[in-house]
């Protein structure tokens, strides 16, 4: 029997509200919704121990140096992230985070927010889950740029597909920083309406700022369901589309309790995309932040 001897719970993203060039740099609002991951530090159990993939065993490697490798001896952390990988839901960034915040914890430091996403981007671009509410940051580089308020209450309908997108092959791309920065006038558009809507409880407003930052993200890259997508909006009255920029899933968006829209857009999308593999999820949208107990 293993003992817990700190846990994280870390929210989810379905890409991002906003992600361009923002401010003279590339800089996102992740989309966090209400779903979770958690991770574990665990002490004892036996010579078996969960296997981390690669991200996660480097926060673990992260975590020893900066906290002292003698207080890891006999400990090791287990994460639950049921998530599919590489399809624009954080899921490297939760694992990482979460890694983090309970070595921390265990060890008598608590990281604050700030601290802890520069931690998670100097192993890989990341996402701002572990901000309460929601905040613009530099996820190359590991800054906080602004904190903003929690989204007004808002569900997606989430569409996902089976195709994957890896955030470090999406980076790799060569010339598509430049294509990103020739669509600043439209970013720096979908962040003001977005940072509008949120400071004014306007669900209408962010939907509207994430839908302008979905569609300049088709000139950057191109989804094969986009045109879906839209359909989608029109035939259900959806508020607007969003997308994870570096990854695969795009949503729609709904005003909080708008089931019959839900339901007669989920049918929809089941008619049209009859000869494509898409699930399609239903998810409140929510603020971050990771809640930590010992």
């Amino acid at each position: 029997m293993s003992d817990v001897l700190a846990k994280a719970l870390t929210p989810a993203t379905v890409g991002e509200w906003v992600q361009g060039w923002i401010g003279g740099r590339e800089a996102l609002v992740s989309l966090v919704v209400d779903w979770k991951g958690t991770v574990e530090l665990l002490r004892g159990g036996g010579k078996a121990r969960p296997a981390l993939d690669a991200k996660a065993g480097e926060a673990f490697a992260l975590a020893r140096k900066r906290y002292g490798e003698s207080a890891f001896c006999d400990v090791y952390p287990s994460v639950d992230n049921a998530l599919p990988r590489a399809r624009g839901f954080a899921t490297s960034t939760m694992d990482i985070a979460g890694v983090l915040a309970v070595c921390a914890a265990y060890t008598g430091r608590r990281e604050s927010a700030e601290e802890l996403f520069s931690l998670c981007a100097s192993i890989e671009p990341s996402d701002g889950i572990m901000f309460e509410a929601l905040a613009l940051v530099d996820h190359l580089n590991g800054r906080l740029l602004e904190r903003l308020p929690p989204p007004p209450p808002m569900t997606l309908l989430a569409l996902v597909p089976a195709r994957t997108l890896d955030t470090a092959e999406y980076r790799k791309e060569a010339g598509r920083a430049e294509v990103i920065k020739s669509l600043a006038f439209e970013h720096e558009r979908a962040y003001a309406l977005l940072r509008e809507g949120l400071l004014g409880g306007d669900a209408a407003a962010v939907a509207e700022a994430a839908t302008i930052s979905a569609a300049a993200q088709q000139q950057v890259l191109p989804r094969a369901e986009w045109e879906l997508l839209l359909g989608g909006r029109d035939v259900s009255g959806a508020l607007g589309i969003a997308v994870a920029h570096s990854g695969t899933a795009s949503a729609l968006i709904f005003a909080e309790g708008d089931e019959a829209r839900i339901a007669f857009a989920e049918l929809w999308f089941r008619e049209k995309s009859k000869c494509r593999k898409y699930e399609t999820v239903k998810v409140k949208v929510c603020g971050g932040g990771i809640k930590l107990s010992m």
